[in-house]
């Protein structure tokens, strides 16, 4: 009988100890699932709104391009956005922290794929005032 016990204690020890962990989930990426883009970016719709929680609060007219909602899109194809070429403007490889821009919209914050996505695609279909 003293056996049956040592040895259904050593069995619930087992079982005990074994069951005592967590899984780690996997964290979600969008670089996983690619993000959508509509297929006419329009700029009052799908941009604008992006400037509006972080970036207004410092490009407000004080710093470079004036990201107000009255003057942004003049700001920004003034130097900023090269129509067509994503890849050739300030403002696309600043989101994405290319080399040799200054990276936005802070150097250790990054926006995510589905946001810099937005943006190249407007650039690409030739920023527009849409």
């Amino acid at each position: 009988m003293k056996n049956l016990i040592k040895i259904l204690i050593v069995f619930a020890m087992g079982l005990f100890l074994n069951s005592c962990y967590y899984d780690s989930f996997p964290e979600y990426s969008e670089e996983i699932d690619p993000p959508e883009v509509p297929d006419v970016v329009s700029y009052e719709t799908d941009i604008m709104p992006l400037w509006e929680g972080q970036c207004v609060a410092c490009h407000n007219g004080n710093v470079a391009p004036d990201l107000r909602p009255e003057n942004s899109y003049n700001a920004l194809l003034n130097g900023f956005v090269d129509a067509g070429k994503s890849e050739e403007s300030s403002l696309y490889l600043s989101l994405i922290h290319a080399p040799g821009v200054s990276p936005m919209p802070t150097p250790d914050n990054k926006w995510p794929a589905s946001k810099t996505e937005l943006v190249k695609a407007w650039i690409d279909q030739g920023a527009k005032n849409n």
